[in-house]
Formats: structure tokens, C-alpha cells, sequence
């Protein structure tokens, strides 16, 4: 038999460098597009929003892509004016990790992506918008129940342009 020699080659998580030392920023024009489909994933999916409500349930469904097109509009109008801040990747800040749309006192939105989960991104998020801790909010999200030092007040009307 031939001796094989083998060639140990130390890898270097990416995800590791990103969890030591994500960049934060603000956001870009180019950003746009990932923030509003992580926004309109993750918003869509939630009770004000779902085609049965009510109990009993109310089963009018709105027209197909209605809520999808017309919440994309909506999403576009609101980025420009509230601050909307970037969690990125070290190496390529076009890399999103996270994001957070919010006002003074008003949070809109916070999306981590799935990998990047409970590793304190979002309250690394939380702190640098300085809410208040009696805050209100425009769109609902379990994300909200890990955030315990706030009293959430939902106002759903509060994002309207």
C-alpha cells in the first residue's frame, strides 16, 4: 500500500467572523429590494393580514396579489422616510444579515435572517435605534416576544403614508 499524506487545511467560518464583528450601517438604494421581500415574507404571514379572520373565520379572500403589490407600494414610500439601519457582513457589506425600520418612537420592523437567529442581533438592532421602552409598533411579529423590556402598543395605522 502507498503511504497517502493528508493535507490538513484549517477552514475559517464565514458565519463565525460575521457573528464576531457585523458592520452596521445604514441603508443603501440598493438595499431596497432584500428589505422589502424579507419584510413582505415575513409581515404577510401574520393574523391581520391572513385571508381567514375572526372567529368565526371570515373567509373573503382578497384578489389574487392584492395585498402582495399594493404592500410592495406602500414599503417603498415608507424606506425613504424612516431610518432604516443594516446589520452586514464584514467582508461584503452587501451582505445582509439584518435589518430594522423604525421611527422615534415607533418600531415598523425587524427582520434577522433565519441562520443569523438568536445570536444578538437583535437587540444589537434594539439598542442602537434607542426606543423608547412604552413603544409602538406598526406590524406585528413573534420576533416582538423576545424583546421583553418593551411594552408593545400595535398600531397598525402608524406606518400609513
Amino acid at each position: 500500500m502507498e503511504a497517502q499524506t493528508v493535507e490538513i487545511v484549517e477552514e475559517t467560518s464565514t458565519e463565525q467572523s460575521i457573528v464576531d464583528r457585523p458592520v452596521l450601517r445604514e441603508r443603501r438604494e440598493s438595499d431596497d429590494a432584500m428589505i422589502i421581500d424579507s419584510w413582505l415574507r415575513s409581515g404577510l404571514q401574520y393574523p391581520i393580514f391572513t385571508a381567514e379572520c375572526g372567529r368565526p373565520p371570515i373567509r373573503l379572500r382578497p384578489p389574487t396579489g392584492l395585498l402582495l403589490s399594493t404592500n410592495r407600494t406602500f414599503l417603498q414610500k415608507i424606506l425613504p422616510l424612516t431610518s432604516v439601519h443594516v446589520l452586514a457582513d464584514p467582508e461584503d457589506t452587501d451582505h445582509i444579515i439584518g435589518w430594522i425600520c423604525y421611527e422615534s418612537d415607533c418600531l415598523h420592523f425587524i427582520f434577522i435572517k433565519y441562520n443569523f437567529r438568536r445570536l444578538g442581533f437583535g437587540r444589537r438592532l434594539m439598542d442602537f435605534a434607542n426606543l423608547p421602552e412604552d413603544c409602538e409598533v406598526s406590524w406585528r411579529t413573534p420576533a416582538l416576544n423576545f424583546f421583553k423590556n418593551y411594552e408593545w402598543t400595535w398600531n397598525p395605522y402608524r406606518s400609513w403614508r
